[in-house]
């Protein structure tokens, strides 16, 4: 099993929706966890996207302001609403962590959500 292999298969034990944002910003990456909480049936469709425009228009700025906090190598967090690809709505809460490189700049981000159970 190769390590890249070995990875996914870590990945898909999660409960969590675990994405890998790139650091401009895109979808680089989700588990298969995080694809069936969102109801995503055709991954190609959201892969490559820049990930607040996948939030709804009114969380767009804080979406992209919590991972520009990433982006400079700081921890971020929020809760927020995001309906899933079929249209339910969801709180989710999201934390996002830098991921550096050996010599010390971000080169990546870890976006962790779970979805917040309604009351």
């Amino acid at each position: 099993m190769s390590a890249a292999d070995l990875a996914a298969a870590m990945l898909a034990q999660s409960e969590d929706c675990i994405k890998l944002l790139s650091i401009d910003g895109h979808l680089d990456f989700m588990n298969c966890n995080g694809l069936s909480a969102m109801q995503i049936e055709e991954p190609h469709k959201v892969i490559g996207k820049l990930w607040w425009e996948l939030w709804p228009e009114t969380s767009q700025a804080l979406v992209q302001a919590k991972f520009r906090e990433a982006a400079e190598g700081i921890e971020a967090s929020f809760e927020a609403i995001c309906p899933t690809a079929k249209g339910a709505s969801r709180r989710w809460s999201v934390n996002l962590r830098p991921l550096f490189a050996k010599d010390g700049p971000v080169v990546s981000i870890l976006c962790t959500s779970r979805q917040i159970p309604a009351d």
